[in-house]
């Protein structure tokens, strides 16, 4: 996808997602991508649906600590819980 022109999806940078495939769901970052390239790389893994997700200063992934983002204390959050 180019964006259609729209300049904020040119830039490369992080790109932080969550995406499905079947009944797995993935959090993850592509490392100096730009939107179009992202979107690339999930087809290519074969993602069912995927959600880019903001690229502000607050976005961070957290698994036992941080493992990429601000390091701290964040407003809001996606959480996914095994039962």
């Amino acid at each position: 996808y180019s964006g259609g022109g729209d300049a904020k999806y040119a830039p490369k940078g992080t790109r932080t997602f969550v995406a499905a495939k079947g009944n797995i769901v993935f959090i993850g970052a592509i490392l100096n991508a730009s939107m179009a390239e992202s979107a690339i790389v999930l087809k290519a893994l074969n993602m069912d649906n995927a959600l880019n997700l903001d690229q502000g200063g607050a976005t961070a992934l957290w698994f036992g600590g941080y493992k990429l983002g601000p390091g701290r204390s964040i407003p809001n959050a996606i959480l996914l819980i095994k039962k």
